[in-house]
């Protein structure tokens, strides 16, 4: 029985560098029986928290009714989630960040579903040329990982990559991310 594997993108480009790089993982995970549910950020209306502590008062995950529900019910069902997401100013990008702030719900007293024990992986791409460039992303990523008591099951930091497809022509990341695939 295959499980399942959440990817959420987290840039406004289709086919972009952090989307194939995903794809690369995804076939690394094909390979070992995984069924991928992919959610593209983009156009999606997803709001910020507003810590209203009404988590579940309403018999959902979030007292806010937008496109989040669907975000939730997909990290509901997964064994194993992916953020994959282009860097902006040293962090996420304004489609993914509000993914993570709506986490809140998975961590109220009333929480229908638990996620802790989860496996994650983070699928990060930059344009910048110096590695050092993640580090503000990776420190979120850890400590929100810690606190959601998630297993990090691989991390992917492509620099350098900053137009469309160089992924494809730099360095080694995509097969890196279908390694991690193939791991898990």
């Amino acid at each position: 029985m295959s499980q399942k594997i959440t990817v959420i993108l987290g840039s406004p480009r289709r086919n972009g560098n952090s989307e194939r790089l995903a794809a690369a993982l995804l076939k690394g995970a094909a390979e070992a029986d995984y069924k991928a549910q992919t959610i593209r950020m983009h156009g999606l209306k997803v709001g910020g928290c507003i810590d209203c502590r009404r988590c579940w008062s309403n018999g959902t995950h979030c007292f806010l009714n937008d496109d989040m529900k669907d975000v939730y019910a997909a990290i509901d069902d997964a064994a194993v989630i992916i953020f994959a997401s282009p860097l902006y100013f040293f962090s996420w990008t304004s489609q993914i960040k509000p993914v993570w702030d709506r986490l809140l719900p998975y961590f109220h007293p009333n929480s229908k579903v638990d996620v802790r024990g989860r496996r994650v992986i983070l699928l990060a791409t930059a344009g910048d040329t110096d590695k050092r460039c993640f580090d503000g992303m990776k420190k979120s990523f850890h400590l929100s990982c810690q606190y959601c008591e998630w297993t990090i099951a691989g991390e992917v930091y492509a620099y350098d990559v900053h137009d469309t497809g160089a992924i494809s022509k730099k360095g080694d990341w995509l097969t890196r991310a279908e390694e991690i695939g193939k791991s898990l």
